[in-house]
C-alpha cells in the first residue's frame, strides 16, 4: 500500500477543505487556541501535524450548540468533519469544513445555521459512537448519554455512581465536559432554536 494522505496534503500551516477531499475525517480534539486573528480559534487535534483546523463561524456555531460554548471544554472530545463543497467564497463555490457528527448527541440534533448572509438552512448533526473497549470507555459513553437528555437523569446523578478508579481514569475534565453538554442540550431543547439565533447574531455573517 502506497498512502497518498500527506502527498496530496494542501501547502498551509492550517488544515483544509481540500484535505478532506478523500472523505471525513474523525478528530480526537487535544488543545483549543485563541488566535486573536481573523479565524479567532484554532483547534488543535491528534496527528495533526502542527497544522491546526481553524474552524468558521459555521461550524463554531455547530460545536458550541453541541457542546457549550466553553471551548476549553472541548478538549478530549471527538467529532468529525468533512469538506462541503457547497460552501461559496465571493461567489464562487471552494468547499469548507463543517461538522457532520459529534460526541455527547444521543440522537440526531437539528440546527438552523447561517449559509449566506441573512439566510438559514436547516443542518442535522449526528451522534459520534466511539468505540468502548474498556470499562472506562464504556462509562464514558454512558455518561455523555445522560448529558445528551437521553437517560431521564442528571449527569450530577450519574457522576455519583461512577466508581473512584473509573473516575480516576476519564480525567477530572470530563464532570466539566459533561455539565456543559447537559446545559447545551437542556437549552436547546427549551428554546428550540433561539440558543442558536443568539450564538448566530454574536458573530458577523459570513
Amino acid at each position: 500500500m502506497i498512502d497518498v494522505t500527506k502527498a496530496m496534503s494542501a501547502k498551509s500551516d492550517q488544515l483544509n477543505a481540500d484535505d478532506l477531499v478523500a472523505g471525513p475525517r474523525t478528530i480526537k480534539i487535544r488543545d483549543v487556541v485563541e488566535t486573536g486573528a481573523e479565524q479567532p480559534i484554532a483547534v488543535f487535534f491528534d496527528g495533526d501535524d502542527g497544522r491546526p483546523w481553524k474552524p468558521s463561524k459555521t461550524a463554531i456555531r455547530t460545536l458550541a450548540a453541541c457542546w457549550g460554548t466553553d471551548a476549553a471544554k472541548w478538549i478530549g472530545l471527538s467529532c468529525t468533519i468533512y469538506n462541503d463543497s457547497t460552501v461559496t467564497w465571493g461567489g464562487a463555490a471552494v468547499g469548507g469544513i463543517r461538522v457532520s457528527h459529534t460526541e455527547g448527541l444521543t440522537g440526531p440534533r437539528r440546527l438552523m445555521l447561517s449559509f449566506t448572509r441573512g439566510k438559514k438552512r436547516e443542518t442535522i448533526i449526528q451522534p459520534l459512537v466511539i468505540s468502548s473497549p474498556t470499562p472506562a470507555a464504556k462509562w464514558k459513553e454512558r455518561l455523555f448519554a445522560v448529558a445528551g437528555g437521553g437517560a431521564g437523569v442528571s449527569v450530577a446523578h450519574a457522576w455519583s455512581k461512577v466508581p473512584a478508579t473509573v473516575k480516576n481514569e476519564l480525567g477530572q475534565t470530563i464532570y466539566e465536559q459533561l455539565l456543559a453538554i447537559e446545559r447545551a442540550s437542556t437549552e436547546h431543547r427549551n428554546s428550540d432554536d433561539a440558543q442558536l439565533d443568539a450564538l448566530n447574531a454574536s458573530f458577523i455573517a459570513e
